[in-house]
């Protein structure tokens, strides 16, 4: 992993090669996202008897707030970079939108329930950050009974994605990180949350998806693949949703 990479989406550059390359329609990375969209709306009208607010830690352009438009009360985001919270605007994300620092004193919320995001952050965050991140999501839910986190690894390491990893010659300039699911319970236990459920959303990597050859079957297996409740376990992206143990 480089160590640059909270910084490299300080540039606008970064940000917009990010949001109209990375997600550009029928792309891997948009096809994931679409699935999780889908879930997650479904996930959060079960699990909540009143709509809560959101609360999407490192926000980016906005896209985990996007998915759920409609189906919380309010909705904030939190970013270090003002270059993604102006991409975040332009793609008309509709929530109050926070520059915070990297160090200091995290926000707090009053408003519950509360449901705080995390999505593709952790995977490639500094040990350091990903604690930041955790502190903020114990502040935001100081109790059980205060709301869930969502939390997604975009790298698991029991997945497909771990062979390159073994196998492939991987490219110093490209990042290449892991987490399993023993790190991501054990970095949950130390902040006082458990997870109560998980769930897979593509088996199969980003080079089936852009591979003329693979391409024509890659989403459909892994639209069926998604549904399947041991998709957590072999997925190389997954969705976490935690509690506060007490």
């Amino acid at each position: 992993m480089r160590p640059d990479y909270t910084e490299v989406f300080q540039d606008p550059r970064a940000v917009t090669k990010y949001a109209e390359e990375t997600y550009a329609d029928g792309t891997f990375s948009s096809t994931v996202s679409e699935r999780q969209r889908q879930w997650l709306r479904g996930f959060v009208s079960q699990m909540f008897e009143a709509p809560p607010v959101q609360h999407d830690f490192a926000c980016g352009t906005g896209r985990a707030i996007r998915m759920l438009e409609g189906m919380v009360s309010a909705a904030h985001g939190y970013d270090t970079s003002a270059a993604m919270l102006a991409k975040a605007a332009d793609l008309g994300t509709r929530a109050r939108l926070h520059l915070v620092s990297p160090t200091g004193v995290l926000p707090t919320g009053s408003d519950q329930p509360n449901l705080v995001t995390l999505f593709r952050f952790l995977l490639n965050a500094s040990e350091p950050v990903r604690h930041r991140a955790m502190q903020f999501a114990a502040g935001m839910l100081p109790d059980r009974d205060a709301g869930l986190l969502v939390c997604e690894n975009h790298g698991n390491a029991r997945s497909l994605r771990h062979l390159k990893a073994v196998f492939g010659k991987l490219d110093t300039e490209l990042w290449f990180a892991e987490l399993s699911h023993g790190e991501l319970l054990e970095l949950f236990d130390q902040y006082g949350f458990e997870v109560v459920a998980s769930q897979g959303f593509t088996l199969l990597t980003r080079s089936f998806y852009h591979r003329a050859a693979l391409s024509w079957f890659a989403p459909g297996l892994d639209d069926v693949v998604s549904r399947r409740r041991w998709s957590a376990k072999l997925a190389t992206d997954v969705v976490y949703v935690a509690r506060r143990k007490r």
